[in-house]
């Protein structure tokens, strides 16, 4: 008889054993982990970045809210008094109107540079085209700009970026607004 008590002893503590552990979660899924770690984050203006975009031609600048803008009108605050425009139905041309920095990953990162991305969208798409001469598409000059170029850019190089702005179509007073957005990922670009 007691031979039977204490095997049902050992087999309700067995059985108990087991509910406990399934109640407690040993080896159920993980649940938590708290750990606290300090993250600093500067945000600084356009030529400041880790990934810069930086001024060359007077056309392009730095203004008080930390942004590139472009800018071929007469609220260019780099020419005060200068022109007001460009004129109807004419092309222009201009090289190295701002430059693009790799500065995100240094060579011995283990990446081997970022494929950088500028298009132009919005009611500029039909008057601006852009060019580079590190475009991978082949857009490297005036001739052959395009509204989006790639650029494979190295850690610590950049990529300049020409502006074509043709007005066909255009009557004297007309203002074109839009957008030019820079995009970049790790690794090579994708034709």
């Amino acid at each position: 008889m007691r031979r039977c008590s204490a095997m049902t002893k050992l087999l309700l503590l067995l059985v108990s054993s087991l509910v406990l552990a399934s109640l407690l979660g040993l080896g159920a899924d993980f649940r938590s982990y708290d750990a606290q770690r300090t993250f600093t984050v500067a945000v600084v203006a356009d030529d400041q970045e880790l990934i810069d975009l930086t001024p060359i031609q007077p056309y392009a600048f730095i203004n008080e809210d930390g942004k590139i803008y472009f800018d071929f009108s007469q609220y260019n605050p780099n020419y005060p008094g200068g022109g007001i425009g460009v004129s109807p139905n004419t092309t222009y041309a201009f090289d190295k109107v701002f430059k693009v920095s790799n500065d995100l990953w240094p060579n011995d990162s283990g990446y081997d540079g970022i494929c950088i991305q500028v298009s132009v969208s919005g009611n500029a798409a039909p008057v601006l085209t852009l060019y580079s001469p590190d475009d991978v598409s082949g857009h490297t000059s005036p001739e052959n700009a395009a509204t989006a170029i790639n650029m494979f850019v190295e850690g610590g190089d950049y990529a300049e970026v020409g502006f074509v702005i043709a007005t066909d179509g255009y009557a004297a007073g007309n203002m074109v607004n839009g957008q030019i957005t820079v995009v970049a990922h790790a690794g090579d670009c994708e034709v």
